[in-house]
């Protein structure tokens, strides 16, 4: 059981990150943030798109190990 909760929170956290990205995307290309604001809207860009980074990829590793685990054993 406590496999299958690490696997759903990682799931969880790997599409939140996505998700952030995808905000940072929007922030720079359709709400044109970083010309609004200056330089705090690139501050408020790279925050999100950092944070969402941070979660993206450790959660990405992670899940393919464990798959990878499961397959071999």
């Amino acid at each position: 059981m406590k496999d299958a909760t690490l696997k759903r929170a990682l799931t969880c956290a790997m599409f939140l990150g996505l998700g952030l990205v995808l905000v940072a995307i929007y922030l720079v290309v359709f709400a044109d943030l970083h010309n609004e604001m200056g330089m705090k809207g690139i501050k408020i860009i790279s925050a999100v798109a950092g944070t969402g980074l941070i979660l993206l990829l450790p959660s990405k590793v992670f899940l393919t190990l464990w798959l990878m685990m499961k397959k071999g054993g």
